[in-house]
Order: structure tokens, then sequence, then C-alpha cells
């Protein structure tokens, strides 16, 4: 995509947002003493992101490797993940504010707080897709590292990082734009009577919606949009034309095209960066095993920290535990009845997600020009927080007493985009040269999607399953309870009990029984859909070299 188009793009969003905002209200009711702080707001907001993703860069890679690798690690691993990546971010909130809030006084404490809970929206997919691109490596290629003695740092080079790179560039968008989903939920932390804000986009619309200031809410969600874009234009375009260059092959090489202005020196720059964490990599694995007493400190170190960790959690679980036996909510018997409702609002939301993301996938992945105009645009859709959409959801729904139509848009925004994304890496990790032995062969149609397509696709629609039914299990805490201009709007479900139990009564007792709940349902679901899935995708539907 060239600068120019791309720049007018940013443009005419930034010209539609301000026209409706002219066309339906007047300029007088917003104050535009309020404006002159967004762009503060927005780099605050962007540097949480920047600094969560690198912590969620490093989590996936080190998690996804280990579950990939160690058979035993994996039957504990995978369920956990599947676990922590579909607690609401409400859930965190007790975590945020006993170790953050609580160890670090003041403003470090509640940025940390935010940091990680922007953390927990971001790490889950890209560990789950570390673990998709390691274990669908082909045969071959594994064999021909074996054959030439990779080991360690050699391997990592040569094989494990390369395979990760397309899965994660794909992830590594869906992610940003889940943590700008959930930004508003982690730049305002409630706990109990506290309520802990920080200056961001997040906090600036939430406020402004709540107030029923619509105006300088489309303004903020302006400044959004524009950020998002401009992530699109500078890092993310050119990070796929890199990530193209580790598809898998059957011969001859294949050179990305430049689809914007500068990307020469972006290229240069990623080059750069690499080449520097590489060398500072490299250099660490000689030093410790030039001197293995430092590598065996180091061991057991970290195997201290992690052992003292999980006693710690295990004493705040034990103590929490006894008192919640001890003074057992009313509402807690309400818990299976409301797994069960929101389950099946995820059901339907999941079907209709089905429904439209594979062909959408197909089409996008297979048009070169249409992926670069629909790619801004879904990347924007993707990120815009579910709280902007509250004022038309109450205009067209609730009042017309359609809430569980508006759940389930919300639940779509939540989860479409996670199997969206996954759906287009897999349909683009088909090899140049298959598809042009089913040119030649004059494969079509069903045949085509039978016998390429769908190989291809499979191991992404499992991730891209996974992670969608955890970003509808976190989207439950905004589509069953939504609060605009004072007014109170909910449907009963697991969301709304977690919702109720964090804002309107504060009770952790309720917080911990429900995600309890979910937790015990999400470990039922992986162990009879998910795993058996996944070991079908890595032993039947995988491409070999």
């Amino acid at each position: 995509m060239k600068i120019g188009y791309s720049i007018l793009l940013i443009i005419l969003f930034l010209i539609l947002f301000l026209f409706i905002t002219s066309r339906f209200y007047s300029f007088d009711r917003i104050d535009f003493q309020d404006l002159v702080v967004l762009p503060y707001y927005a780099v605050s907001s962007f540097m949480r992101m920047a600094v969560a993703y690198f912590f969620a860069l490093s989590f996936a890679l080190s998690y996804g490797y280990i579950a990939a690798t160690n058979e035993r690690a994996k039957k504990l691993m995978l369920p956990a993940l599947d676990i922590l990546q579909s607690v609401p971010i409400l859930g965190f909130f007790p975590a945020a504010v006993l170790f953050f809030i609580g160890i670090f006084q003041g403003r470090p404490g509640i940025e940390a707080a935010a940091i990680f809970l922007i953390f927990t929206s971001m790490a889950w997919n890209l560990a789950f897709g570390v673990y998709e691109s390691l274990t669908t490596i082909p045969k071959e290629l594994v064999e021909a590292a074996d054959g030439f003695k990779l080991h360690g740092w050699q391997r990592l080079e040569n094989l494990t990082l390369p395979a990760c790179i397309p899965k994660l560039v794909y992830n590594s968008m869906v992610s940003w734009s889940a943590g700008w989903f959930f930004l508003v939920a982690s730049e305002i932390i409630s706990a109990g009577s506290e309520t802990y804000k920080l200056p961001g986009l997040g906090s600036f619309l939430i406020d402004s919606t709540y107030s029923g200031k619509i105006p300088l809410m489309i303004v903020g969600l302006s400044v959004l949009i524009a950020i998002i874009l401009l992530l699109e234009l500078f890092i993310w375009r050119p990070m796929q034309s890199w990530a193209d260059r580790y598809r898998y092959e059957y011969s001859g090489e294949r050179k990305p095209k430049r689809f914007i202005f500068g990307a020469k020196t972006i290229k240069y720059l990623f080059r750069f960066a690499f080449e520097v964490f590489s060398r500072l990599i490299v250099s660490s694995y000689i030093a410790l095993n030039r001197h293995g007493s430092i590598k065996t400190i180091l061991k057991y170190s970290s195997y201290l920290i992690l052992i003292s960790f999980f006693i710690y959690a295990l004493h705040y679980f034990i103590i929490l535990i006894s008192r919640m036996l001890m003074n057992l909510p009313d509402e807690a018997y309400l818990i299976p009845l409301a797994i069960v409702y929101s389950f099946l609002r995820l059901c339907a939301a999941y079907a209709i997600v089905i429904a439209w993301t594979v062909p959408a996938a197909v089409y996008i992945a297979r048009n070169q020009k249409v992926s670069s105009f629909l790619m801004p645009l879904i990347e924007v859709a993707a990120s815009i927080p579910a709280i902007a959409l509250f004022p038309a959801i109450v205009i067209i729904f609730i009042r017309s007493d359609n809430l569980e139509i508006a759940a389930i848009i919300l639940l779509l925004m939540g989860m479409q985009w996670y199997l969206l994304f996954n759906l287009i890496a897999g349909v683009k990790s088909v090899p140049k040269d298959m598809n042009n032995v089913a040119a030649a062969f004059r494969i079509r149609g069903r045949r085509y999607w039978k016998n390429i397509l769908f190989p291809a696709m499979f191991p992404s629609f499992v991730t891209g399953s996974i992670t969608a039914w955890g970003g509808g299990w976190n989207t439950l805490i905004v589509a069953e309870y939504i609060v605009y201009r004072g007014n109170e709007y909910h449907l009963f479900g697991i969301g709304y009990l977690i919702d109720r139990a964090t804002f309107s009564s504060p009770d952790s007792s309720m917080v911990v029984l429900s995600i309890i709940g979910m937790a015990v349902i999400i470990m039922l679901l992986n162990r009879m859909i998910w795993q058996p899935l996944y070991r079908k995708a890595q032993t039947r539907y995988k491409f070999e070299v």
C-alpha cells in the first residue's frame, strides 16, 4: 500500500467521525479543555500496550516452546493456558490489586497493575500461536535439522524461531486488537470500595460514555483509530512482508512485495534489532555453557522463585477458600445456571462467527488487492472497545427489549477477530507450489477445499477457535452487564454475576467462585474437544515439505 493511499484512508476515517459528531451533536457540548490532554492520554495508553506486549511476547515464546517440546509438561500447560485465556479480565483484578498495588505504593503500583491486566489480554493468544507453529513444523525439516546435528542456539535460530514468525505476526495483530479492546477495563481498576484510574484513552472513553458525552467519546475514538491505522501502516505491513519469507515452500525463493513507503528503511531497522537481539542471546548462551556453575545457580534460582510464588499463591487461595466456605454468598448457588445461560450465548455467537469468517478468510488471503484494503479496516474494527458501541446498542436494541441480540453482537465483537486472523494466516500458509500444482491439474471448488484449503486451515482453525472462546468468556463481562448514562442493563449469566460482584456489590468470594465454575467448564471443553482436535491437526492436517 502506497503512503498516499494509506494517509488518505486515515484522513477519511477522521473526517467521517468528525462529520458524524458535527451532524448529530453540537460542538458546544464538548469542553475543549478535555481535548488538550488527548495526546498525553494516547501516548500513555500506547506505552502501556508496548510494555505489556514485550512481556507477552517473551512469555509466549517460552511457554509455547516448553509446551511443544515437552510431552509431560504439555498435559498440564495446555489446559492451564486455556483456563487463563478464558478468565475474564475482571478475574485478574484481585491479583493486580493485591500484588502490584499492595506492594508498589502510588502511581507505579497502579501502572504495573494496568500493564499486567493488558498482558492478560495479549499473552495467551501469542502462546497458542507459538505452540501451533512448533507442533506443525514439517517432519522433513525436523529430520534435516537432526541430520545436520543442529542443537541449542543453531536449532533455535534456523528452525524454531523461523517457524514461529508467520503465526506470531498475525497473532500479534490480534493481541494488540484485544489489548485496545480491553483497554477500558485495564485503566480503571475497581476493587471493593477503591477505584484506581490512570490517564489514557481507555479511561477517557469510559468517562465520556458513562456521562453521556457521546461527541467527546467519538473524538477519543477517532484518535484511537488513527493510532491503529498508523500501526498498520508503519509496523504490521512491513512485518507481514517480512513474515512471508518464512513460509514453507517446496522450491524457489519468494520475495515478498513491499506495500508501503519506507519499507526498505523499516526492514533494515527490524534486521538491525534482530541482529542485536540474537547476538545478545548467543553471547549469553555461550557464556552460560562455559560457566556451568552460573547456569546451575540460575536454574535453581528460577526453581526457587517459582516454588515460592506457588506457595504464596496457594496460601492466599486456601485462606480465601476457607473464608468462602464459612460465609458462602447467597448467589453462589446461581453460578451453574448462569454458566449454562452464558454458554448458550457463546455457542450462538460462535456459530455465526464460523459462518462468515471461513469464507471471508479465504477471500481476503487469496486476493492481495482486497487484503491491502480490508486488513486496515479489519484491524480498526477489531480494536474498537465494546464501550464505543454502547450508545448504538442502547438506542437500537435495549430500548426495544432485544438485549439478547445486543449481547450476542458484543460477543461477536469479542470472538470473531481471533478466528479470522488465524484463518487468514492458515490460508496464507499454503505453499505457492501447492497452488501451482492445483492450478495445473485443475483442482477447483470442493476438491480444492477438501485437499488443500481445509488441511491448511485446520490447525489455525483450532487455535483460532480456542482463543475465540477465550475472548468470548472475557467479553461476557461487557455483554451481560451494560451501564449507560447511569442506567444499568443486564442479562442473567456468569458475566453479570462477576460484574455485580466486582462493581455493584463487591464480593471477592463470589468472583473467585464464579471463576472456579468457569474453569471447570473450560477444562471439560479442553479435554473433550480442543485436545483431540489439536492431536488431529498435528497428525493429519499439516503440509510436509
